[in-house]
């Protein structure tokens, strides 16, 4: 079994060569390369996506995403799939108005970099003027009816099986714009005929916080109700994998 060694649950343990990587200081969000570039990148994300999907995981309550209607939403996932956690949302909803929060590292990868902005990634601030141009471009989309997907926990831990602490700070954007938020829970079962576990994907939601408290409040609630969600999803998980232990 192949073993990966942390010292803390916010440690990035699959790195790239451009994880050094900076944007621009005018690093513009709103626009990535033109129409026609857009809907073919995204199209043939989506392709790969089905083709992806049918053979390697199992989704439960997939129809609950359609419960936002025409307006906006954030998708939260626990992150556990470098190549699944591109392609699920492409595979659950529209891709057309498709985005979701990346490390700017992503952006590095030779031929794949350039790309990712047309298919919908928005990389994070890496500067506080950054992190305003971020947010409002971020809850704009989502006032004009486009969805968000966020992996609080930040970085990607393969086949992990539990919930690591979130960013506090992603669970601003649905009370910022007013909108649902749903979760996406990946888990792993045993199969008797082949060591690599099986991958089922739970879709739960809406959650939405009580608007009669602080911003601030909400965005705990919010958080911490997701968390509890999540948690309870990945205990279903039966197999191990990956082992994680800690120096």
């Amino acid at each position: 079994m192949r073993k990966i060694s942390y010292r803390t649950l916010q440690d990035d343990v699959v790195t790239s060569h451009e994880q050094e990587y900076r944007l621009s200081l005018d690093f513009d969000w709103q626009v990535s390369g033109k129409l026609w570039q857009r809907r073919i990148v995204r199209l043939l994300a989506k392709t790969i996506s089905v083709v992806y999907c049918h053979w390697t995981v199992t989704f439960k309550n997939a129809w609950r995403l359609k419960a936002s209607g025409q307006q906006g939403y954030v998708l939260y996932g626990n992150h556990t799939q470098p190549t699944g956690d591109v392609l699920m949302p492409y595979y659950l909803g529209d891709y057309h108005w498709f985005n979701v929060l990346a490390s700017p590292a992503n952006l590095g990868i030779p031929v794949i970099g350039p790309l990712t902005c047309l298919g919908g990634a928005l990389p994070t601030p890496q500067s506080l003027r950054q992190m305003r141009v971020f947010n409002s471009t971020v809850t704009e989309k989502l006032r004009a009816g486009e969805w968000v997907v966020i992996y609080p926990e930040e970085h990607v831990w393969p086949y992990y099986t539990g919930i690591r602490p979130f960013n506090f700070s992603a669970f601003h954007f649905p009370i910022a714009a007013h909108v649902p938020a749903y979760c996406l829970t990946t888990t792993y079962r045993k199969r008797w005929w082949c060591r690599r576990p099986k991958r089922i994907a739970y879709v739960d939601g809406p959650f939405e916080p009580d608007r009669s408290l602080s911003a601030k409040q909400q965005q705990h609630q919010l958080a911490n109700q997701i968390q509890a969600c999540m948690t309870k999803r990945t205990a279903m998980s039966n197999a191990t994998y990956i082992d994680y232990e800690e120096e």
